[in-house]
């Protein structure tokens, strides 16, 4: 890359990335008021990983950066954005457990409910989080658009056993419901909300 913070992304209707610079920069604020609570620098968890915009930075600071995006076109610009090594890819969407689904996704995210002028790319593998047995978690980013309870509820091993902090985006004015009970999930987990910057939400124990 030409430099950190350009990214090769991902257009509806396109059959190619397309290179945008500074496409990094966009939330930059978010990351790094949630990683001001991160007190130990090993394992950290990017769901949602879309093209790598949150990776290359994370990796910069982790020992390690596992990664979750089924979406093959954002996996194809991922692929061409980072090179660290000590980042793992997995194709797999997080739920409350093993299936398939079908995936359509709409400007910029990943869809489960495909809506009739959203391209279908066929049918992703899901798994929960918790199947993945993952250990020295230190910190978590979420960015589900939509999905995060099923995340969540997926991950409540990982959670309780590792106490990580956690950066989710809520876009509560689209979907109150779903950010009400994903945040009575986390309370109940045992997390309280630090604080908001935007859509993001960061939490912690």
């Amino acid at each position: 890359m030409d430099n950190e913070s350009n990214f090769w992304v991902w257009y509806l209707n396109h059959t190619e990335p397309t290179y945008i610079e500074n496409a990094g920069n966009a939330q930059e604020l978010q990351r790094r008021n949630s990683l001001n609570l991160v007190k130990r620098w090993r394992n950290a968890i990017d769901i949602g990983s879309n093209v790598g915009e949150w990776t290359r930075p994370l990796a910069k600071k982790f020992q390690q950066v596992i990664c979750f995006e089924p979406n093959p076109n954002f996996r194809k610009c991922f692929k061409k954005n980072i090179n660290e090594k000590n980042v793992i890819l997995r194709p797999y969407a997080l739920s409350t457990h093993s299936h398939t689904a079908e995936q359509g996704f709409n400007h910029t995210h990943l869809n489960f409910t495909v809506g009739d002028t959203e391209p279908r790319i066929g049918n992703i593998n899901c798994r929960s989080l918790d199947s993945f047995e993952l250990t020295d978690v230190d910190y978590i980013k979420i960015d589900v658009d939509g999905f995060e309870v099923p995340v969540l509820l997926g991950a409540e091993k990982t959670l309780r056993t590792n106490n990580p902090v956690i950066n989710i985006e809520m876009k509560g004015t689209k979907r109150p419901k779903i950010v009400q009970n994903a945040r009575e999930i986390l309370r109940n987990y045992g997390y309280r909300l630090y604080n908001k910057v935007k859509s993001d939400e960061v939490w912690f124990k």
